[in-house]
């Protein structure tokens, strides 16, 4: 950690400047004082938001962004956009909702696209397909 003017600091993890005030980066979560190797931290730091998916190819797993229709690290295409639910290891698959989601929303079923939309919209907000869409293209 490095210190600035007036007490501020810089975070050991990812450069943030931090007001004095702070025991924690704001961008990051790393604390101020101590805390596990910055090197690595910032390596292992992930966050899962409403949509995003986990690659259900041979041993991938990989965590992808609820944008993507293939997988950022094996190219396998996602599994549940023509159902327009959740794949068997993502969110959902128990009932329950994914972060960040609230009751009535939903995921585009146009393959290709794939993203959350709230319950009060009536066509996605990315592609504007409608939302009882039902087709493959």
């Amino acid at each position: 950690m490095s210190w600035t003017a007036g007490g501020d600091w810089m975070c050991s993890a990812c450069q943030h400047q931090n007001f004095k005030k702070r025991e924690m980066c704001q961008r990051c979560g790393y604390p101020k004082y101590g805390g596990p190797d910055p090197a690595t931290y910032i390596c292992n730091a992930t966050k899962v938001l409403a949509g995003d998916w986990y690659c259900s190819a041979m041993n991938c797993q990989a965590h992808n962004y609820a944008s993507r229709s293939s997988c950022y690290n094996c190219g396998a295409l996602r599994n549940d956009h023509a159902a327009g639910g959740y794949g068997s290891n993502a969110y959902g698959s128990d009932g329950s909702d994914p972060p960040g989601w609230k009751t009535g929303d939903w995921i585009c079923t146009r393959l290709g696209c794939g993203i959350h939309n709230y319950a009060s919209r009536m066509e996605c907000f990315k592609c504007r397909t409608p939302r009882e869409y039902s087709g493959g293209y």
